[in-house]
This record gives structure tokens, sequence and C-alpha cells, in this order.
């Protein structure tokens, strides 16, 4: 034994696994030479079978087709003799019917005979034991005796009544022919009683070829696994001292290593590397490329560290563009819209038109791309609640109603009593991108806004009479970037994204979107959600579609802002609607100045959300309503557009704005928080 592993050790790794592979190749042919003997037993039995139940088989449906041509015979017979009854002839039966008659019978009788001498001596050459048909030979014989009488009391019968009609005096007696009829039917009984027989020995027949050949897969897995077993212990025995331990050990070698560490060289690699066949090859492989991977970690390690830091600074600067980069953004905004209201000239208005313009697309690119990037990094998660269908439209209605009033477009809300069950924040900027699109691409008409019920669900949809979409546009529309009618990339047009998020936005949601158009006539975009519960204590805004927009002359407005730039453009745009603004930039500012005037409490706060000291508006509000002794309508203006701190805020019932604010939807809220009348304030308020 040790010589052979010596012998087998000076063999190459090729050398090696030829030997196997003989080894191999002479079980499986041993496999073959098995599977082979038990297909032709299989074949063999089949072949027994098949040389008795197929001639049988024949034999039986012989013996069928006889008596039912020998009915049809018999059917002509009747016929004709009571077409003679009738008087309709004069001459006897067509001798060829009767003679067709006759020999059927005798062959009828023929074919049984040679039937049942089939079967003796099936049983009597073949073995009891194997032959189907020596167990079921009694059965059969019966069978086909019990049949041979029938046929003799039917041919009786016929030629009794063949004799009548060549005689003449057959005279249409029923009684003849209900004997004929019910032999007839006994005959049939007994052949489908044979036929059923001989099924029962097909049936069986099949069962034994099925069971033979089960034995013979049975006996052919058995010699395969004692192969495979065969074949195992071989390599247990030859290979696994020789190339299965040392593989081994050098995989265990291998997953022990890492490159984010040196490791020094054991004595089994020191032994491995020394060897001259192909394993020592690979270990002298395997140490080279240990080297270079511990040199290449280090170079991964210095990249991650620069990728770290990357991702840091992009996640600084996003977080810089979210408060940042929008707070000069919202005050560029507040001082043109005071300009505008301060300008005459229409030169210069123009000009300031052209700076709004500027301010607005720059605006919406910079929420546009921080939006796609939360979405992308999958940095938003929705929040779902039951709530009224109205709160949203109404919301939704009243920040675009400024912006359609302005293009002369006749701008509707359908009025729904119905509840929804989503995140209304994401929901309400899925909404809001329809909105954006219907006003920016609708020229004149009008543009509406409303629910319909389908089933247990609520398309939230929005119709407008702009261009429409071609057929061929309807998917790409969603698409970043993707613009029907702006080849020129003009940014009063839009960027192409607003579809984009508000597709992200119903993926994140669930929800279903749907876009129906026709060029010309017009388009409707659908967002499908889920029906919610009505809620006790729960009812949808009412009165949002009169008195919209107010004058804001007279109007105490309470503006708590910490940015100087933001504060002073704020303030103007305000002073320039003929509101009397009071100012304040932390907490103790605000206290003291609503101390102050205490007989005289703001009709409204507008509030910056970010105030020094760690403070957030909605605590400076809440203290001010807790000092006045009352709620007051509160607008949170924040340049965190995170939608948990949105939501957040929106969830003490708070509104909120986020920067860059467009002040035309600014004063739209305010003169519909401010607006006189039972429940203005109620859906607008909050106390935290």
């Amino acid at each position: 034994m040790q010589g052979i592993k010596k012998t087998f050790n000076r063999f190459s790794l090729d050398q090696k696994v030829f030997t196997l592979i003989v080894i191999e190749v002479v079980g499986f042919c041993f496999v073959a030479l098995v599977a082979i003997s038990q297909l032709r037993h299989v074949g063999d039995q089949v072949d027994r079978i098949a040389e008795v139940t197929l001639p049988l088989h024949l034999s039986i449906e012989n013996i069928r087709s006889q008596i039912l041509n020998q009915r049809l015979s018999t059917k002509e017979i009747i016929i004709g003799a009571t077409q003679t009854a009738d008087g309709n002839h004069i001459d006897t039966i067509n001798p060829g019917v009767r003679s067709g008659y006759l020999d059927s019978g005798k062959e009828i009788q023929k074919s049984i005979e040679s039937t049942e001498k089939f079967i003796r001596k099936s049983v009597v050459q073949q073995d009891a034991n194997e032959n189907i048909l020596s167990l079921n030979s009694e059965d059969l014989l019966q069978a086909l005796f019990s049949l041979r009488r029938a046929t003799q009391i039917y041919d009786r019968l016929v030629r009794n009544l063949l004799q009548q009609i060549e005689d003449r005096s057959f005279s249409m007696e029923l009684e003849i022919l209900e004997h004929i009829r019910s032999s007839e039917m006994t005959l049939m009984d007994k052949l489908a009683d044979l036929t059923a027989r001989l099924e029962i020995i097909r049936q069986e027949s099949i069962r034994h070829a099925v069971y033979v050949k089960r034995i013979a897969t049975g006996f052919i897995i058995l010699t395969l696994l004692a192969a495979v077993i065969f074949f195992i212990a071989m390599l247990l025995l030859i290979i696994r001292k020789n190339i299965s331990r040392p593989l081994q050990l050098l995989t265990d070698t291998i997953n022990a290593f890492t490159a984010m560490f040196q490791v020094e060289e054991s004595e089994f690699e020191k032994g491995l590397m020394a060897r001259r066949d192909e394993l020592g090859r690979m270990g002298r492989s395997f140490n080279r490329l240990k080297h270079d991977l511990w040199r290449q970690g280090q170079d991964l390690r210095d990249a991650k560290e620069e990728a770290e830091q990357a991702n840091r600074a992009k996640s600084m600067f996003l977080a810089a563009a979210s408060h940042d980069l929008r707070q000069p953004l919202h005050a560029m905004q507040m001082y043109i819209t005071a300009l505008r209201q301060k300008t005459v000239d229409q030169e210069s208005l123009a000009i300031v038109d052209d700076i709004d313009a500027v301010s607005i697309s720059t605006a919406r690119l910079l929420s546009a791309l921080l939006d796609v990037s939360q979405l992308e990094a999958g940095a938003i998660e929705p929040s779902y609640k039951d709530f009224p269908v109205m709160e949203l439209l109404g919301r939704v209605f009243r920040e675009f109603a400024p912006a359609a009033k302005q293009k002369k477009l006749d701008f509707r809300l359908i009025p729904s009593s119905a509840s929804v069950r989503s995140d209304p924040v994401l929901l309400e900027r899925i909404l809001g991108n329809f909105m954006s699109n219907a006003i920016r691409y609708t020229r004149q008409g009008r543009i509406l806004i409303g629910v319909r019920r389908r089933g247990s669900s609520i398309s939230i949809e929005v119709w407008d009479t702009g261009w429409g979409i071609p057929d061929d546009q309807t998917l790409a529309i969603f698409e970043d970037f993707h613009q029907i009618h702006n080849e020129e990339r003009d940014r009063s047009k839009g960027l192409g994204l607003g579809l984009a998020i508000a597709k992200r936005l119903a993926a994140c949601l669930s929800h279903e979107i749907e876009c129906d158009s026709m060029v010309g006539s017009g388009s409707r975009f659908a967002v499908l959600v889920a029906g919610g519960k009505n809620l006790p204590g729960q009812a949808a805004e009412t009165g949002i579609l009169e008195n919209l927009i107010h004058g804001l002359s007279g109007r105490r407005v309470l503006l708590i802002e910490d940015d100087m730039e933001v504060l002073k453009a704020t303030r103007q745009l305000l002073e320039s609607w003929g509101c009397h603004v009071v100012t304040g930039r932390n907490m103790d500012e605000v206290i003291d100045i609503v101390g102050e005037q205490s007989t005289k409490p703001p009709d409204i706060i507008v509030a910056d959300n970010r105030l020094p000291g760690g403070t957030q508006g909605v605590e400076v509000a809440s203290r001010v309503q807790l000092m006045i002794g009352h709620a007051i309508p509160t607008v949170i203006v924040t340049g965190d557009v995170q939608e948990s701190h949105i939501r957040d805020i929106a969830n003490q019932g708070y509104q909120v704005m986020c920067k860059p604010v467009q002040p035309a939807r600014l004063r739209a809220l305010i003169s519909h928080m401010t607006a006189p009348g039972p429940g203005s304030q109620a859906d607008s308020t909050g106390m935290s």
C-alpha cells in the first residue's frame, strides 16, 4: 500500500485526474450494462404481454364488429318485413340481405370459438404466474360462453322471422319483434360484459408492465448508487491524502488571508511551494497573488477613505443646498416681488419679470435636483394615514390658484367627501407636479382637479385643455429631463423632472399613475390611491372655492426670521401688500414683542423653523399662542426639505412652506388663513 502511495505521488496532477476518470468510466460502463440488461428484461415482459393481449383484443373487437354488422342486417330485415306487411312490397326480403345475415351468424360463432381456443392455448403455453390471461381466463371464457348463448338465441329469433317472411305469414305481430329486441339487448349486454373483462385484462397488463418497469428502474438506481459509492470510496482512499488534503489546507490558508493585513508564510505554504508538481506551482502562484492583493488592499483602503470623504462632502453640500442655498433664493423672491409692487416704469418692470423668471427657474432646478437625489438614495419613507381628500385638494388649489389666475385660466375644484389612505405630504407633491405641468402647458381654457371612486380606490385627477401628449410619448414623459414642447431647453417651461419625480414618489407610495391625452385637446393625469376610513371629527375643507384671495391691508403679521436679508425682504413684501409687520429674530425678542403688544395680537404668524440656539419656529409659535391664550394661524417656512421634517411640522397642525417660497403662493395662503368667516382658521392652525 505504501508503494502504491509513493508511485501515485510521483504522478502529475493530469495523471492523477486521468486515473480517476478511468475508474469512473469503468464504473459507469458497468452501470450501463446493468441498465441495458434491465431494459431488455422490461422489453421481453412487454412483448410477452403484447403477444397475449393484442391478439385477444383484436379477436374480441372482430366479434364486436361482426355482432354490430349482424344488428344492421337484422334492422334491414325488420324494415323489409314491415314494408311487406303493410302491402308496399309483394316480394320477399332481398336475398343478399338474407344471405349476409346468415353468413354473419356463422362468422360470429367461428370467431367466438377461435377466441376460446386462443385463450385456452395461451393459458397452457405460458407460466400461470406470469400470464395475466390465465388469471382471468375463467371469467373471460364464461363471458364468451354467455355471448355465444345470446347470439344463438338472437339468431334463432331472427331466423324465425325470416321463415315467416318467406312463408308470407308475417303480419306485423309485435310479439316476435319484442322478443328480437329483448334478445338484442341481452346480446349487447353480454358483449359489453365481454368488453369490460377485456378492459380489466388490459389494465392489469399495464399495471404489470409498470411494475416490471419500476423493478428494473430500482435495480438500475441501486447499481448506480453502488457505483457512485465505489467511486467516492476510491476518491477518499486514493486521492484524499495526496490531493484533497493539500488543497484543503491551501483553501484554509486562502480563507484566512485578508488583503487588509500582511500574513507571513506558514510551514505548510513553505512545504507546498517546495513541491515540483502542479500543487507546488499553485502554491507559488498563490504566494505571489497574496502579496499583490495585500498591496492592492493598501491602495483600496486609501481609495475607500477618499470616497468616504467625497461622500461626506456631498452630503454636507446637499445639506447646505437644502438650507443655506435656499435662504438667498427665498430672500431674492421676496425682494423681486416687493420691487415689482413699487415699480411703475414698464421697461424696469420687464427687467424685474426677467429676474423673477431666472430666480424661479433656479429655485425649481435646485428643488428638483435635491428631490431626485433623495429619491435615488431611498431616503424618503412614507408615513401612511387616513385623511379627507378635500384637505389635500384645498391645499393644492390654494397653492396654484394665483398662477392659474395670472394666466387667466379657469381653475376649478370639484369638492368631495371621500377619504384616502396615503402619505399626505408625498401625495401633495405628486399632485403639485401634475398641477405645475397643467398650468405650464395650458395657454387658455380651464384646469380641473377632483376625484372619482373606483371600487375601494380613489382616483385623484387633474384635467387640462393644454397642448396634449402624442401617444408615442406617453411613457417617455416620465423619464428624467424629457420634455415634448421644449427642444430649445427654455427654463421657463420647466426642467422635465416633475413627472419623473411624481413617478418615483408614486412607486415609493405603491400608488399607480395614469395618463390619458389627446393632442390639441388636453390631458388627464391621475394617481390611484386606496380609500381611507372616515375618522370621527375629521371633516373636509369648505369654502375653498369662494373668496380665495382677499386684500391684506391692515393684517397684523408677526414675522419670525433670524436671517437679516430674508427678514428685510419678507418684511418689505408683506408691507407692500398693506400688512402691518412686527419682526423678531429669536425667542426672547418675540416674547418681548408679544408682551408689549398684548392688546393687539397678530392675525397670523410667519416663522422660519430654524432659529438661533437650536430653537424651532414651531416652538416659538406655540409659546406665542400660549401667551395670547388662543390659536393663531401660523405658517412655518423651512429650508429643510426632508420629508420627515415637513411631516413632523404638518402633524402639529401648522401650514408648511419650503424655501424658496413663491410670493403669490404665500399671499394666497395668508389670505385664506386670515379670511373672515367661521372655520377660516380651523384647518390651518394648531398648538404643539
